[in-house]
């Protein structure tokens, strides 16, 4: 037990989602790793349309919240709130057409597939220890969506615009941050009762998987690209300076303008770094079908999950696809978000 507890608190120590990324040091030296190989290597069969989840979901207008004033932020005096005399016969439908469009337009079918998770050979020399060994993961088909869960989806959701780090009068399409462990899950909780639906976060292998491409993917280093500022944000390029300031400052920026990857999924590497389900654990060089990481860590080390994906605050070696960070869960944190995942409609009980 001592000695599992001595790996679970080094591990600890090299992934911790702070400025920089757990790639930043203990890199493994010359150790020969595969490449990609892409989707032919494992499989034949043809790429194919999964069902509409709007096409399954039982939209439930009485589960929409009105979004009312939230006097612990103060945010209600910045984004406006839904008007009690008008609500029932103008913004619920409104409401309801926008978790309409969510389904129809957000969610991404992703094929099932086997493929070499961890720091494969396009990744480059500077990966660190905890992204290897190289091993081979085969998934089911899942959805998982477009863009980082945004202020606007987590308050329509949520009844209230909650206290979420950075404020743009000209866009609630930031992506939502400072959210405890918790309140992403019962995020998820609420999306569906409202939806009928079983969202959830990723897994990390999800997340991998659909950051290189899925069955589509091309091998790049970040998720979409070779090139960083083609599909992008982080320290390199997210920056600008505010009217009134003398100094540059740095926060994320709204979801989907960079190009997507191969899926069509943006800002996958950078804006902000995205949580998953797992916690954190040393990779096994065992293949794998559908890993869902640890059960649970011992109790007497410090409670972290895994995120990934790099971000506003981090070089580019953390927005690599195999990159890998953590973080407390019960802290908030303003440099991580999260984007949602759905299982093959088959699966759902």
């Amino acid at each position: 037990m001592m000695i599992k507890t001595l790996k679970y608190i080094m591990l600890g120590a090299a992934l911790v989602m702070a400025g920089a990324s757990c790639s930043d040091n203990d890199e493994y030296e010359y150790v020969s790793r595969p490449a990609e190989p892409g989707d032919a290597y494992f499989g034949s069969e043809p790429i194919e349309e999964g069902p509409s989840l709007f096409d399954a979901a039982t939209i439930n207008a009485s589960k929409i919240p009105r979004v009312t004033a939230n006097k612990n932020t103060g945010l209600d005096e910045y984004y406006p709130l839904d008007a009690p005399d008008i609500w029932s016969s103008v913004t619920r439908p409104e409401r309801v057409k926008f978790f309409e469009k969510f389904l129809k337009e957000d969610m991404v079918f992703v094929n099932g597939g086997t493929f070499l998770m961890g720091a494969t050979a396009e990744q480059g020399e500077g990966v660190h220890i905890h992204e290897l060994p190289v091993h081979k993961v085969t998934l089911d088909d899942y959805y998982i969506c477009k863009f980082e869960v945004t202020q606007e989806l987590y308050s329509y959701v949520m009844g209230k615009w909650e206290s979420f780090s950075w404020k743009d009068l000209a866009t609630t399409r930031l992506p939502m941050d400072n959210r405890l462990f918790s309140e992403m899950q019962s995020f998820c909780t609420k999306l569906n009762e409202i939806t009928g639906l079983h969202f959830t976060l990723p897994t990390e292998a999800q997340w991998e998987f659909a950051a290189r491409g899925g069955r589509k993917r091309a091998a790049t280093v970040y998720a979409g690209s070779n090139n960083f500022d083609e599909v992008g944000y982080n320290l390199s390029n997210c920056y600008r300076l505010p009217e009134g300031q003398t100094a540059m400052q740095f926060w994320p920026e709204e979801v989907g303008k960079k190009q997507p990857n191969e899926l069509g999924l943006y800002d996958m590497s950078g804006n902000v770094a995205e949580a998953c389900l797992d916690w954190y654990d040393e990779y096994s060089g065992e293949d794998q079908v559908n890993p869902l990481g640890p059960e649970s860590l011992p109790s007497d080390i410090p409670q972290k999950r895994i995120c990934r994906g790099g971000g506003w605050n981090t070089n580019m070696n953390a927005c690599r696809v195999s990159a890998r960070s953590a973080f407390p869960v019960s802290k908030r944190n303003k440099l991580i978000g999260f984007r949602l995942v759905h299982p093959k409609l088959e699966d759902v009980q």
